[in-house]
């Protein structure tokens, strides 16, 4: 099964969960990816995000960007998505798309780009419990 992370800039958020996803996984069968919804392909993690994931022990530092396109979504079996607008881009591209929002309580991962290390913790942090949930416990394990 192949996850897709999505965002907007795929510079902060998505890739910090598909990174922190393959080493939370504990199953050969999965397999992790991010794009954004706006990105320019080919665009590194913004350096904030680079730092506030190392102190995390997460290493985004080899992340370039994936602009969400139909053949990226073809190739993927469930996204998650960091706030509803994405799951609208998803589904606009293909209204039978297994997609969710990542979110902790029903609420959206906030984008910290532009911000400081405080709002990459926070918003680095709530994906973080947000993956455990659904990498971890055998209730809402994906497949």
């Amino acid at each position: 099964m192949r996850i897709l992370f999505l965002c907007s800039g795929n510079i902060c958020r998505s890739p910090f969960a598909e990174v922190l996803a393959r080493q939370l996984n504990d199953r050969n069968d999965l397999e992790f990816a991010s794009a954004g919804t706006i990105a320019l392909s080919g665009n590194p993690a913004s350096a904030t995000g680079i730092a506030v994931a190392a102190e995390l022990g997460v290493d985004m530092s080899d992340h370039r960007a994936t602009h969400l396109t139909a053949e990226v979504l073809a190739a993927t079996d469930l996204v998650y998505a960091m706030e509803e607008e994405h799951v609208a881009s998803v589904l606009a591209l293909d209204p039978g798309a297994r997609v969710e929002l990542l979110s902790r309580n029903g609420e959206p991962m906030p984008d910290p780009y532009g911000g400081d290390r405080i709002e990459y913790l926070a918003s680095y942090s709530l994906i973080a419990v947000a993956l455990e949930d659904r990498l971890t416990d055998g209730d809402e394990r994906p497949g």
